[in-house]
């Protein structure tokens, strides 16, 4: 995680700089403490409410994107997320993983993947095509 913006804290479009982003840390940190030996794709499925199986390519397709940016209520885990905030978990959770343990459980990349092309097809995006290069770069060489 060479580059500045994996370090931000404070930058809204840096992965632990929002208030999503930097809350997602911490709710690792608190899972991780209580299951140290559980894998990512375990604490995925606890964010997911269960529903780690529905968090899937389907989700990235520009039609779904679509679809559920115009009826939010209607998208995976919509009325509890947003579909930044829950792909924020997501990415943020992995790259949580990263800081703290020195890698990503090769089991729980395809997801955050997953939230890597969603955000890249969110018309409204939050990450730019270059913060999400960089994590896409970083969950592949973990």
């Amino acid at each position: 995680m060479r580059e500045p913006l994996f370090w931000d804290c404070v930058d809204e479009a840096a992965p632990f700089g929002s208030d999503e982003g930097s809350d997602a840390y911490y709710e690792w940190r608190s899972w991780r403490s209580e299951n140290p030996d559980a894998p990512l794709t375990d604490c995925f499925d606890w964010i997911l409410d269960g529903n780690l199986k529905g968090y899937n390519e389907t989700l990235a397709s520009d039609a779904q994107v679509e679809a559920d940016l115009a009826n939010p209520d209607d998208a995976l885990l919509g009325e509890q997320f947003d579909m930044f905030t829950l792909d924020t978990t997501i990415i943020t959770t992995g790259l949580g993983q990263l800081m703290d343990e020195g890698k990503i459980d090769t089991d729980a990349k395809p997801f955050i993947h997953v939230a890597i092309k969603r955000q890249r097809n969110f018309s409204a995006g939050h990450y730019d095509s270059t913060t999400l290069d960089a994590i896409a770069r970083v969950v592949d060489e973990s």
